[in-house]
């Protein structure tokens, strides 16, 4: 049987986080924010494939939250293309990741208060507020459920 020469890409690789906010435009914190519920789904869920992860995001539909949608696209690669990843309007921000292979469970709610921060810092500087939700620790940033 001939090797798939795209396994590599399928199995393993993701765009990395300056990918990402190349791919979006720039590097905003709601960017980063999505991307590390990915990166956190992928290391979690652990899938062999692209198309083993679906996500549902609870989210405001508006922007800066939608961000994040970008940020999961390229680490955990569930993506608007192969219908693996869906939107729900929501006044919370909540990721919610699905290992369809088998069906464990990874949802991610993102702690009350760090959407005021994230604020907070923006208004100094964007590029403050990307950096600060990239080094703080996951479970600063999230409540983690698994099932």
């Amino acid at each position: 049987m001939p090797r798939d020469p795209l396994l590599e890409i399928r199995t393993h690789r993701r765009l990395t986080l300056d990918e990402a906010a190349a791919l979006h435009g720039h590097k905003g914190p709601w960017l980063v924010i999505g991307y590390r519920a990915g990166v956190r789904a992928v290391e979690v869920l652990k899938p062999d494939t692209e198309m083993d992860l679906s996500c549902t995001v609870k989210s405001p539909l508006k922007t800066p939250y939608t961000c994040a949608l970008d940020g999961i696209q390229a680490s955990a690669r569930c993506t608007l293309g192969k219908l693996n990843i869906k939107v729900e309007e929501s006044n919370f921000i909540e990721f919610s990741f699905t290992n369809v292979k088998n069906g464990k469970m990874l949802k991610l709610r993102l702690k009350p208060e760090i959407p005021d921060a994230i604020e907070k810092i923006s208004k100094r500087s964007i590029a403050e507020a990307s950096k600060w939700v990239e080094v703080q620790p996951i479970c600063d940033l999230f409540e983690e459920e698994m099932s």
